[in-house]
């Protein structure tokens, strides 16, 4: 069944998207920014389930690729820019759409994010509403991710090309073959060094194949995130309480940022943050480690909560959600952790997206048994 989002819609898909996306996939005012802009221009943007997708048609997915640290020069990233000349007949990203309809030979039935993020999410949105097509609920992982194969396709054996690569200026690359989905993640993360940030249009899946190997319903799920914070806010209520029970998270964690150190490196922000404990989390301490996205926990110097499972983050006062690049010493912030779709937790899943995958030696345990009921 469609749904037309209005404002209200927007501002609780863009804030929920922020909290899932566990510290990357772009700031929740940017996503909100593209949506506006749409909704104030007269455009539609039309969400649509899964199921609603024609076993014939084709759907593909936009994304921003690359490092999410600050700027050094102080302007923004190229990939940033998708909302400049929103309503241009030449918009980058409308193009790329059209560019992959002839590669591909048939029109584009919708768009779906490639993961769930204050931006990216909402890019998905942005495109389908330009090019007057729905977007769908769903996403290839169920939070944001570091790396391009850090999806559901991947364990699916579904082609991410055609790849079509772009950064806003006027340069394109098509991608239209690749040795594996490893060397897609090194072309495209080249490029995106090489141009401050890209923009990619891929994935082009038949409808009988995206709804065997998607995952459903965490577009939706953000959206219920966003309204339940705002709805607790207006009434008074706790916003991190509304928060913790729309996303069946778990509260792991209060305290101070007191430590943060990160790098711009091969096209990723890498870094981490020490947060010391507040209240009953009083003289015990957390460090998250992020590629991005928050990937692995310390609590007290021992391996704690890490990936597949979602390390989230938001501002103690009034759950505000942030991107890493907003981290900052003094910040007040709670941390909390949802359990992923189940497909993360099959041996192929954990192998992909866990510590192991990122060079550290640690086992993988589900948070359920190692945080405690709040």
């Amino acid at each position: 069944m469609e749904r037309e989002l209005d404002l209200l819609d927007a501002e609780s898909l863009c804030a929920g998207a922020t909290i899932l996306g566990t510290g990357g996939g772009g700031k929740f005012e940017t996503g909100l920014s593209y949506l506006r802009r749409l909704l104030e221009g007269g455009k539609r943007i039309r969400m649509i389930s899964v199921q609603d997708v024609p076993d014939g048609a084709v759907v593909v997915h936009p994304s921003g690729i690359g490092s999410i640290a600050p700027s050094k020069s102080g302007e923004g990233k190229t990939w940033d820019a998708a909302g400049e000349g929103l309503f241009d007949a030449e918009h980058p990203l409308l193009s790329a759409l059209r560019m992959m309809e002839e590669i591909i030979g048939i029109k584009v039935y919708a768009t779906v994010p490639v993961e769930i993020g204050g931006m990216n999410t909402a890019l998905a949105a942005l495109l389908a509403s330009l090019a007057d097509i729905p977007f769908v609920d769903a996403d290839t992982i169920g939070r944001s991710k570091p790396e391009l194969e850090m999806q559901s396709y991947t364990l699916h054996g579904v082609p991410i090309t055609p790849l079509i690569l772009l950064d806003g200026r006027g340069n394109n690359v098509i991608v239209k073959s690749v040795a594996g989905y490893r060397d897609a993640e090194q072309i495209a993360r080249t490029l995106s060094v090489l141009w401050g940030g890209a923009t990619s249009v891929r994935n082009p899946v038949k409808g009988e194949v995206f709804k065997k190997s998607i995952i459903p319903g965490w577009v939706s799920k953000s959206i219920d995130i966003g309204n339940a914070r705002r709805e607790a806010i207006e009434k008074g209520d706790d916003p991190i309480g509304a928060v913790l029970d729309a996303s069946g998270g778990r509260l792991f964690f209060q305290g101070q940022v007191t430590h943060f150190e990160w790098e711009d490196r091969e096209g990723f922000m890498f870094g981490s943050f020490q947060i010391t404990g507040k209240d009953r989390f009083d003289r015990h301490s957390l460090k998250i480690w992020l590629k991005n996205e928050n990937l692995i926990s310390w609590l007290d110097g021992e391996p704690y909560v890490m990936s597949p499972d979602l390390i989230c983050a938001v501002e103690t006062d009034g759950a505000k959600p942030f991107t890493n690049d907003e981290v900052r010493e003094g910040m007040d912030v709670t941390v909390f952790g949802i359990p992923p779709h189940p497909l993360w937790r099959t041996q192929e899943g954990i192998d992909l997206v866990s510590a192991t995958h990122f060079g550290y030696d640690l086992p993988y345990r589900p948070l359920e048994g190692i945080v405690r009921d709040s």
